[in-house]
């Protein structure tokens, strides 16, 4: 069978780093370009992806001699970072950035001006314990060239009181660098420090910065930023195996990338040195008699040259294990490129490839070199299609592929007959540029195209086919294909007949045509994409690959294709673009009773709040300073509260609330999973392993297919009431709110309306369809989501009952899909891959064999009681009644489908009445007291956690409590 992928896991899967300490692991993308043996099915690729996480991995396999490792990131192990100038109220550009090893966020040195000898720039790093750095890295930010830092020093000191001063008399000088590059953006360049020590803190003390030296506009000549400063530490003085790690590497040129996976090491004496390091393990790679061994290598000297990867294979049954040393291919890879190495795995048919090691090992080592270098692009098996690949093409003007047959993809099934239809057959990439083929670096031509017509016009369109064989017992190993294709100026692949992906071609309807009226833009280079087809679209025997690439318009000057691959995997599939982009019943919103729009509608029980003064203050603007104790509404005060409770800007309170509003719910509150699953699960979105559940998180469920609006905004400017910064001022203007947030993202906002909040919204939308995804952990999920909406509050951007607005939206957003029975599939479907991809990561991460017990290994959000306790205390933030008390349960129509997972034995009349004996009491702060049911009453954390037991009398008992069937309680 196909195992996945190679891909990052919690430990031992792609990448392990065998150095004491952090450890790092590599990721896997579609784009591996190299892979399967039809013959068998074999395969397994990978490329390495930046910003990957790095947990513990497994040990060393095989020796360690007379070598040292030298890659473990000390910088895991920063517990504060300061600087004189922390931007700390920029969630994506503060300082802290600095040590996130993630290249996507920064430092931004706001205000610092241009750094000199005299005018430094600092930031200090001081770690849990004392550490010794044997070097760093420094990673450039993604804006201008000109704001870089060009010259430095690294200083150490033990002295506590150098944290938080960059000047006292204990630092000690590490390295000195001056006149530094960075040739792209995101670019790592590596500095040694020949003498280190375990210092507690270490200093970046930045002197120049490339200014007027590098190409860019004057403004940035006076500004700073770097996106990462990462230490680098050693195993110590012992033996150990070479380190591993994954790394920017657009300094080199990544095979297949932006990334690739760095080896370093120190040989420690004279003569034989070694080293054996498992990059992937738990393979199960069937071998055929045209399987190969591919993989890219680029040592940095020729110390660093004497490597090359290994691979572990065993028997069907995964016995009697063995190691195939493959090399090099007979010669030493040469140093400062890369160098393509491939190993012929045919004499190994019918074995399985169980593992794959890097291999260090010089007979003749000199002591104190230092081999490091970059490995990239693994690859085993032989694709599907590839470069290689032959295809038949048509690019002769004005011949419609289909001759004229009203189905215009009739050239795409198998069985067509071309007839006179002037075919050619070459093979990739594919391209024209004016009268040539001279298209750009990275985009290389193999067979020219036609590009003009004689009237001078571009050819409208280029049509290829292709085809390939699958068996039976390869049909019932995967899950599907994942394709990469590049193209320009737009393209639709289809298998069999059958659409299977596209892009820019949504104005195509003919053969013989340009993307237009709306058209895509012809300028740029040409694309990347990839994509996935499902198993079901496969057929037993030759399927048919086809694909049109159409030019913007007429007077597009080049086009391109080139199909990098189409290999098996077993991993998850994203939906196709069909079912992502069909319409459902709920992507129509419901009818507001006697017209209008629903949502305001929905929340029509915020009128009552705003005409109660003890609760809401009235919307206008506060005379400044009005003192606290002058507030009389409540909502006014809880603001000041919580705004006013964190020490100052660099409180965490304070961070995560930026991030949070800064980021994505379902991204920012991976946390709410717990500290181990909650990193397996951003190490999975962020290696592309959960698809579907992106796909559904990230839009499709708050979104139509053809609208990004939200739901919300019509029930916002109706209500149109102040926001809390609007109303109260800032402390720094005789006003009572702290502003944690930069003056523009105020300024942004302050025309908005308050009610509801649309980050809740969002925040609730989000959680709660991840909540009932993962239904073992809704208490802590949906606490988190509380959080989200709470450090709106922090932040005073919305009152509580903006929030209390917000979760409403939410609920009936996340209740309008999981009603709707065609959506409801694909929220399925999603369920089934985060359950999949999380379980499998917990067990190579050796924390359970599922996502619950996963997420109690390591610590916790929140113990479930705390959660729930939590959630329901932010439900109403304390506030007294305001509206009648002791009415019935009135549970919402539809909400019972929001338990559908919590509580899947039981029908859809004891799902509500567990939801009526869970819920609030009536009363409360926006609890709707007409028809329709009250969402503000709904606790669907304790609902979704609630112990239930069916009886026959058609009653229910709800955490011990015997209620009806309408949730009320009946006695013990």
């Amino acid at each position: 069978m196909f195992r996945r992928r190679g891909r990052g896991t919690g430990v031992g899967v792609l990448a392990v780093v065998l150095v004491a300490g952090s450890l790092g692991v590599g990721t896997a993308s579609a784009a591996g370009g190299e892979g399967v043996a039809a013959e068998t099915g074999g395969y397994w690729a990978t490329s390495y992806e930046p910003g990957t996480p790095r947990p513990a991995g497994f040990p060393a396999r095989g020796p360690a001699r007379n070598l040292r490792g030298e890659t473990t990131q000390v910088t895991t192990t920063v517990r504060d970072v300061h600087s004189a100038h922390p931007n700390a109220t920029s969630a994506t550009e503060g300082v802290e950035n600095l040590a996130d090893q993630d290249s996507g966020t920064k430092w931004f040195a706001r205000d610092s001006g241009r750094p000199t000898d005299d005018g430094p720039v600092h930031a200090i790093y001081t770690l849990r314990a004392p550490a010794a750095a044997t070097g760093y890295s420094l990673t450039s930010a993604n804006d201008a060239a000109p704001r870089d830092p060009a010259a430095w020093t690294v200083l150490g000191s033990d002295r506590d009181a150098a944290a938080k001063d960059a000047d006292d008399p204990s630092w000690k000088v590490l390295d000195q660098e001056e006149g530094q590059r960075f040739g792209t953006r995101g670019q790592s360049n590596f500095y040694a420090i020949d003498a280190p020590r375990r210092y507690r803190h270490y200093q970046l003390r930045i002197t120049g910065n490339c200014a007027e030296r590098c190409e860019g506009s004057a403004g940035d000549h006076t500004k700073l930023q770097l996106a990462d400063w990462t230490l680098r530490g050693s195993a110590g003085s012992e033996v150990s195996a070479l380190g591993v790690g994954v790394e920017n590497a657009d300094s080199v040129g990544a095979a297949d990338g932006s990334a690739a996976l760095r080896y370093a090491g120190r040989v420690l004496a004279p003569g034989p040195a070694s080293s054996t390091v498992v990059l992937r393990s738990g393979l199960d790679v069937p071998l055929g008699r045209e399987s190969r061994l591919r993989y890219a290598v680029r040592p940095d000297d020729t110390a660093s040259a004497h490597v090359g990867l290994d691979v572990v294979y065993t028997d069907r049954d995964g016995r009697h294990p063995r190691t195939l040393r493959t090399g090099s291919g007979g010669r030493a890879p040469t140093p400062g490129k890369w160098n393509t190495v491939s190993a012929d795995l045919g004499a190994l048919a019918g074995k399985r490839v169980r593992e794959v090691r890097l291999r260090y090992e010089d007979a003749h080592a000199r002591p104190g070199a230092h081999p490091t270098g970059w490995i990239d692009d693994i690859a085993i098996g032989k694709p599907l299609v590839d470069d290689s690949t032959p295809w038949s093409y048509l690019d002769t003007p004005g011949i419609d592929p289909a001759r004229g047959d009203q189905d215009r993809t009739t050239w795409t099934r198998t069985g067509f007959e071309a007839g006179d239809v002037p075919w050619k057959t070459a093979a990739g990439p594919f391209g024209v540029k004016n009268d040539g083929t001279d298209l750009g670096d990275g985009f290389p031509v193999r067979t020219g195209l036609k590009l003009r017509k004689d009237t001078g016009d571009s050819v409208e369109a280029y049509f290829f086919r292709t085809s390939f064989s699958v068996d039976r017992a390869f049909l019932g190993s995967v899950t599907g294909l994942l394709g990469t294709v590049v193209y320009d100026d737009t393209v639709t692949v289809y298998l069999n007949g059958s659409r299977v992906a596209g892009h820019g071609d949504g104005e195509i309807e003919k053969n013989l045509q340009y993307q237009t009226p709306d058209g895509t833009p012809g300028a740029g280079d040409p694309v990347v994409a990839r994509f996935g087809i499902p198993v079901s679209a496969l057929r037993e025997g030759t399927n048919t690959l086809a694909v049109e690439v159409h030019q913007c318009d007429s007077t597009s000057s080049d086009a391109y294709f080139r199909f990098g691959s189409l290999a098996p995997t077993t991993d998850s599939l994203p939906f196709t673009d069909e079912r992502l982009g069909a319409f459902y019943a709920s992507d129509t919103q419901p009818t507001a009773p006697g017209g209008g729009d629903y949502f305001t509608w929905l929340l029509r029980s915020f009128d009552t709040a705003r005409n109660t003064p003890s609760v809401m203050g009235a919307n206008e603007t506060l005379p400044k300073g009005t003192a606290y104790e002058e507030l009389t509404a409540l909502n006014d005060r809880t603001v000041v509260d919580i705004n006013n409770a964190p020490s100052g800007p660099t409180d965490p309170r304070v961070r995560k609330a930026l991030v949070d509003g800064a980021g994505s719910p379902y991204r920012t509150m991976a946390d709410g999973l717990g500290g181990t699953l909650g990193r397996l699960y951003e190490q999975a979105l962020k290696n592309g392993e959960l698809p579907k559940t992106q796909a559904l998180l990230s839009g499709r469920v708050e979104h139509t297919p053809d609208s990004t609006a939200d739901w919300y905004q019509t029930a916002k400017n109706t209500y149109q009431y102040k926001r809390p910064f609007v109303r109260m001022g800032f402390t720094g203007d005789q006003g009572l709110i702290e502003q944690w947030d930069s003056p523009g993202g105020y300024d942004g906002l302050a025309r908005d309306g308050s009610f509801p909040s649309g980050h809740t919204s969002h925040g609730y939308a989000q959680g709660i369809v991840l909540a009932t995804l993962l239904p073992e952990l809704a208490p802590q999920i949906l606490a988190r989501a509380s959080e989200y909406g709470d450090n709106r509050v922090l932040l005073a951007f919305h009152y509580p009952t903006d929030i209390m607005g917000g979760r409403v939206v939410g609920q009936k957003t996340a209740q309008l899909r999981w009603s709707d029975p065609e959506f409801r599939t694909l929220l399925e479907q999603a369920k089934t891959e985060l359950e999949t991809v999380l379980a499998q990561k917990c067990r190579e991460a050796g924390a359970g064999d599922s996502p619950a017990r996963c997420a109690g290994d390591g610590k916790s959000y929140l113990p479930t009681d705390e959660a729930l306790t939590v959630y329901r205390q932010r439900m109403t933030y304390g506030y007294p009644h305001i509206g009648a008390e002791n009415r019935p349960p009135a549970v919402p129509d539809g909400a019972e489908d929001l338990l559908r997972t919590a509580h899947p034995k039981l029908g859809d009349g004891q799902r509500r009445a567990v939801l009526a004996a869970t819920q609030l009491p009536s009363g409360s702060v926006l609890d709707e007291q007409g028809d329709g049911g009250s969402w503000q009453r709904i606790d669907l954390a304790a609902a979704m956690a609630a112990k239930v037991t069916a009886h026959h009398d058609g009653t229910l008992t709800v955490n011990g409590v015997r209620v009806s069937a309408e949730g009320v309680p009946v006695g013990r």
